[in-house]
């Protein structure tokens, strides 16, 4: 059966938004996003797209769709870590491979003609938004902000010519799960004598602790792979979405003799929520019932945790992950770290110290062109 590619204009962007929630329709695990939050980001007025470029293509068959992805070109990317790569992202089909390889080869044709020379994804649409594509954990709801697909979608994009560049993982705990012994000692070890205090974010001061969450974040993950600055104004939207959820009991602020040395910010497991909502607040019904799931969550998600450099090798990631776990079990039952980068031996040595065990996996793929 023939497939039909059409590029999508900003004033379409309903019916890219709107496919997977079709796609999904009966599953029991995935969620979607707030439709509205995805067309802002879309949105080329967004700010991501003041330094970056974007193409979206819907494929389709006898006029229904089957599938979609969006091409990045993420200067900023390249800039940072000296690359010439392209991305693919949003990326969702029915199980048919023809279909998928025309909607990668869509996506291919617009970077190519780019002059990249490779396609790394998925990567909606960069690192510090969702990333990866799940490959191992089907089996449960994701966390939020974590993505989540079919299980076809590896074989689809290995078919069409993509491997495997890199695997991040998520690890889990519940608050009957121990510490070693080893790690109290070490904990107890670097927590001694060295000026440190820990303190909540001040939450009526919220433009002042993203700034300082953000210097270390920025600073923290400099040298990871695949990672790429936040900016003031990401940053900021960051906070505007997260400052309706975000509970002092998530966060921390770890300063050694006064200076901000690292953080931790954990936020409820809104996907609770969100899957009553399928993508809309129009309906006062999924509304209330979405109240009524966000009332009863009991579980988050640890999403940014970073020491700045000049405090490393002295504890600090183990003392902060100590104590999301110590004061957290007095808001959640468990909780989701997500994501580590899988050759990252040092910090996973940590977590699973602390009695944290891998939950899921995630896959960035990348093919030459």
């Amino acid at each position: 059966m023939r497939v039909e590619i059409h590029q999508i204009a900003d004033e379409e962007l309903d019916s890219f938004v709107n496919f997977p929630f079709e796609l999904y329709k009966n599953d029991p695990y995935w969620v979607g996003e707030l439709k509205a939050d995805t067309k802002k980001l879309l949105r080329l007025n967004n700010v991501f797209w003041a330094e970056n470029e974007r193409a979206l293509f819907m494929a389709y068959q006898d006029g229904k769709a089957v599938g979609r992805i969006a091409a990045i070109l993420n200067k900023e990317h390249n800039e940072y870590h000296h690359e010439n790569i392209g991305f693919f992202g949003f990326f969702d089909v029915i199980n048919d491979r023809n279909v998928a390889a025309v909607l990668f080869q869509a996506a291919e044709d617009w970077l190519r003609a780019k002059g990249v020379t490779a396609v790394r994804g998925p990567a909606n649409p960069d690192s510090n938004h969702i990333y990866g594509l799940l490959a191992d954990g089907f089996d449960s709801m994701p966390a939020i902000m974590m993505p989540y697909n079919y299980p076809y979608y590896m074989e689809l994009i290995e078919q069409a010519g993509y491997g495997k560049i890199k695997d991040l993982l998520a690890f889990e705990r519940s608050k009957d799960d121990k510490f070693s012994e080893r790690f109290l000692k070490v904990c107890a070890r670097c927590s001694r004598g060295h000026g440190i205090t820990l303190r909540r974010l001040n939450l009526k001061n919220l433009e002042a602790e993203a700034e300082i969450i953000r210097e270390i974040y920025n600073k923290a993950w400099a040298e990871n792979w695949g990672f790429v600055p936040m900016s003031k104004q990401e940053m900021a939207d960051v906070v505007n979405e997260l400052k309706l959820i975000v509970r002092p009991e998530g966060t921390c602020v770890l300063e050694v003799d006064g200076v901000a040395a690292g953080f931790y910010i954990a936020i409820p497991n809104m996907n609770h929520a969100l899957k009553e909502l399928k993508g809309s607040l129009a309906n006062p019904w999924r509304i209330i019932k979405a109240l009524l799931a966000w009332r009863k969550i009991k579980d988050a998600r640890l999403i940014m945790l970073g020491v700045a450099p000049e405090f490393r090798k002295r504890g600090i990631d183990l003392i902060l992950i100590k104590h999301i776990i110590d004061h957290g079990v007095a808001v959640w039952n468990e909780a989701e770290l997500s994501w580590v980068l899988e050759d990252n031996d040092g910090i996973i040595r940590g977590i699973t110290e602390c009695g944290c065990h891998t939950s899921k996996r995630y896959r960035l793929y990348q093919k030459s062109l």
